[in-house]
């Protein structure tokens, strides 16, 4: 059974509520980890060089030096994972901790444009910085990925893109800008609407999402923003969304891939613990690690 390997991306700065930073810290800290019924080890929580405690700068390009530092140290830590044929689960810290993520799975798995990837999320995190109205670089990531960006996260560990868009799909958004919804468009990425979702129910979405990371890939990840879901189920995430994901439609359909070798890794990201009320946010991220992960003996 393949080991499950936590790595903490303990960063704020791709935000502007900060306390996200938190967030690893308060998840390695709970109850939870001594009672889950998997193989795990915690490898490290990374820290920026700076924390938002020490210092304040504001959205934009001066957090940009912090971004590229921790980003750039994640995916060396999540390559080596893999090279011992462990799987990386990457716990946030902001959203834009995803390109370190996603960068040193596909450099490790020597997949770049050949990888899967289901982006659940409110948000399509596909801003530019010419597109985007905070300035906030966790709005970019999936852009970046995707080759559009700032050139040194674009570039992280070699020339991008890392990612193909008909190998992206992103599920639940429900809040998001023109500038970047035209990007997605013109790329091509499937876009489960939360309308859709409703509709159709996230068991039938989840399992279509699944038939397109899995097409002519050699893997999948999901990335997981706790925004996704409800606020009334996850408060403790920095940029709430009404009208979210339900925990009881999504939870039963990640067990379908508990035991699929095909993925390789996935990240949970955006827990502040600040805004959580009663761990209701830290709960559903034990309930999403149950679900996906298999216990002993499976």
């Amino acid at each position: 059974m393949i080991k499950t390997v936590f790595i903490g991306s303990a960063s704020g700065w791709g935000a502007q509520v900060r306390e996200t930073e938190k967030g690893p810290q308060v998840f390695q800290k709970s109850d939870f980890l001594a009672s889950f019924p998997f193989f795990w080890t915690w490898k490290e929580t990374l820290f920026p060089l700076k924390t938002a405690e020490e210092i304040t700068l504001p959205p934009g390009p001066l957090t940009l030096p912090y971004i590229e530092d921790i980003c750039l140290r994640v995916a060396h830590s999540v390559e080596e994972t893999l090279q011992r044929d462990e799987r990386p689960v990457v716990i946030g810290g902001d959203h834009v901790v995803a390109v370190g993520t996603w960068t040193g799975v596909i450099h490790g798995l020597e997949a770049k444009e050949k990888f899967g990837l289901i982006w659940v999320d409110a948000h399509m995190d596909a801003h530019t910085m010419e597109t985007t109205p905070s300035q906030a670089y966790h709005g970019m990531p999936l852009a970046i990925l995707l080759g559009h960006g700032e050139p040194s996260l674009v570039n992280l560990l070699g020339k991008g893109p890392v990612l193909r868009p008909e190998h992206v799909c992103l599920i639940g958004v429900r809040s998001y800008e023109e500038g970047e919804a035209n990007l997605l468009k013109r790329l091509g990425v499937r876009i489960f609407f939360i309308e859709e979702v409703e509709e159709r129910g996230f068991e039938a979405v989840f399992k279509e999402a699944l038939a397109i990371v899995k097409t002519n890939t050699d893997g999948y990840g999901l990335s997981i923003d706790l925004d996704a879901f409800d606020p009334m189920e996850a408060p403790g995430v920095g940029t709430p969304a009404p009208q979210g994901l339900k925990q009881r439609e999504v939870l039963p359909s990640l067990i379908q891939v508990k035991n699929d070798p095909a993925l390789k890794a996935f990240e949970i990201v955006e827990y502040n613990p600040d805004r959580d009320k009663r761990d209701k946010t830290l709960y559903l991220m034990r309930d999403i690690l149950l679900n996906l992960l298999p216990a002993k003996g499976e």
